[in-house]
């Protein structure tokens, strides 16, 4: 008795099954692809067949059309969501490439390069280029400097910017216009 149960149960699942699929796929294929359209609707056959079993009823076609819909709607979001991590992590991506580059591209300042600005830098006059060095150098402020070396705030200001002015001219005389502007400012 309990085989003819079962057998009847499957045939009338069956019969449901077929009376209702080709209206679902029709109907999830206007939001997802086929493939996923007939994904969705297995997955909301099988929890038919699950409730089916439990009280012996199948849901109405509302409900189908309400489940594959819902079902259809949430893989919309996890795609989404996918999406936007992707596109968010790509953008990260490119973002630590161009910090990387930066950082590479001050690495290429080859020795030649660092020893052209500390030759220039030794070209300065005497009283310059010891004010130049305790600014850029030693990072100390124009007070401090003036106090270390017992002279006006004023004639820090005046050697600072005849040392920048005078390496400027040479490094733009030179075609070193990025490197000027690279290391000082």
């Amino acid at each position: 008795m309990k085989d003819r149960d079962e057998e009847n149960s499957l045939t009338s699942f069956r019969s449901y099954y077929e009376a209702n699929i080709s209206q679902l796929i029709l109907f999830a294929r206007r939001f997802v692809s086929v493939e996923m359209a007939e994904d969705i609707i297995q997955d909301v056959f099988l929890d038919v067949w699950d409730h089916s079993v439990v009280n012996g009823k199948f849901p109405s076609r509302s409900y189908l059309f309400m489940a594959v819909r819902n079902k259809c709607l949430n893989f919309l979001i996890r795609e989404q969501v996918k999406k936007n991590y992707i596109e968010s992590t790509e953008l990260d991506n490119r973002i630590l490439g161009l910090d990387y580059y930066d950082s590479f591209e001050k690495q290429l300042i080859d020795k030649e390069d660092m020893q052209y600005i500390y030759d220039e830098i030794e070209k300065l006059p005497e009283k310059c280029r010891i004010i130049f060095k305790m600014a850029y150098f030693e990072e100390k402020r124009n007070a401090e400097i003036a106090e270390t070396l017992d002279i006006s705030i004023r004639t820090v200001e005046h050697q600072l910017y005849l040392a920048l002015k005078t390496l400027r001219t040479r490094f733009m005389s030179e075609g070193k216009k990025s490197l000027f502007f690279l290391f000082f400012f």
